[in-house]
């Protein structure tokens, strides 16, 4: 093959590729619109749209629609989805400090379009999700979708805004009457929390029926002790006492409040003595065990403070309930162990003297 013939071979193959490539170019020309936020008809409850994220696999456009001559035409967003969004919502949702921000992403957001005989099928689907950002975690909130199918004559449309701007009215209506019924009520929705210890159940009044409450003028007597003495034992005496919270919860603007109220009392039914006529000696040491148990509760409530987070603040309590139920019995063993059940006076004289002193300057005695 000669040069000349080279070079003639080139242009053609030139030509085709322009062609071609005009073909292409002008099968899929570019339909731009853009939205105005005047459309957004609302008034959002206590949040607003901090942040938007388009976590669409093609996120340079929003369909392939329809113009003159059934020529397709990519639909696109002037400016692009986030910044045309952001600046779609956020004129009606304005930021207040107070308020939750809210991550809005957008799952999908298209326009799609089918011939059918004459005419033009067409849907317009949004899916979003909803979230906020509580520290280092992001909490999911509600997820939403919806869709809008519409069927129009041949030829060039201009309503794709309109169509796209309900799809995210109804997007929006959603959320907010989301939060209109969850506010103040969702744990989701918890920012903070507020452990406020309240003083113990029936402190000023500490007797109710078979139980009495620990209180530092209420000391115990031998006609508390009303149980049955087992048939085998080699003790005098025994007392039944224990522990347990109350934590009622409040959210309010995103701040949970737990009021947490310890119960420390003992069982009149559950606690027995072989006689009522026994020494004062014997019924400090009974009286020991009940400071004991409320000594511990005392450290329950200094953790709780300090450990309690939003993320696990039920899980923690719990857990921590069990941690000092555990130390509870691991004292009053060591007390009896180590007085010998108050055989050994000069032990008991030691647990009582330090006892006395924890409860001084926690003043609680």
């Amino acid at each position: 093959m000669n040069k000349y013939k080279k070079i003639k071979l080139f242009l053609i193959v030139l030509s085709i590729f322009f062609i071609e490539s005009f073909k292409v170019s002008a099968q899929y020309s570019d339909k731009w619109i853009s939205l105005k936020y005047e459309s957004v008809r609302h008034k959002p409850n206590h949040f607003y749209f901090s942040k938007i994220l388009d976590e669409r696999r093609d996120r340079g456009k929003i369909g392939e629609v329809y113009g003159i001559n059934k020529l397709e035409k990519q639909l696109k967003l002037s400016g692009g989805t986030v910044k045309t969004l952001q600046t779609y919502l956020s004129k009606a949702f304005s930021k207040n400090a107070s308020d939750y921000a809210i991550i809005f992403k957008v799952k999908e957001l298209f326009v799609n379009e089918n011939i059918e005989n004459s005419s033009i099928k067409g849907k317009c689907k949004i899916k979003v999700s909803y979230s906020f950002q509580r520290d280092t975690t992001e909490i999911e909130l509600a997820d939403f979708q919806t869709a809008i199918t519409y069927t129009r004559s041949l030829g060039d449309y201009n309503n794709y805004e309109i169509l796209i701007s309900k799809v995210l009215e109804k997007s929006v209506n959603y959320f907010d009457e989301w939060m209109d019924e969850n506010y103040d009520k969702n744990p989701k929705l918890i920012k903070s929390i507020n452990l406020i210890v309240k003083p113990d159940y029936l402190l000023d009044n500490p007797e109710k029926g078979d139980t009495i409450f620990w209180s530092p003028t209420r000391k115990m007597a031998w006609n508390d002790f009303k149980g049955e003495m087992p048939r085998s034992t080699k003790f005098s005496a025994q007392i039944f006492n224990n522990f347990e919270y109350l934590a009622p919860l409040k959210l309010e603007d995103g701040i949970l409040t737990i009021d947490l109220q310890m119960k420390v009392y003992m069982l009149k039914s559950m606690s027995w003595t072989s006689s009522t006529s026994l020494s004062d000696y014997s019924i400090a040491h009974e009286q020991l065990h009940f400071d004991l148990t409320k000594l511990v509760v005392e450290r329950f409530k200094e953790k709780a403070k300090q450990i309690l987070t939003v993320d696990n603040y039920d899980s923690e309590l719990q857990l921590l309930f069990i941690e000092m139920y555990r130390e509870m019995n691991k004292i009053q063993k060591n007390y009896d162990d180590e007085t010998n059940h108050s055989i050994n006076v000069f032990e008991q004289q030691k647990w009582q003297s330090s006892t006395i002193e924890k409860m001084r300057n926690l003043g609680i005695r």
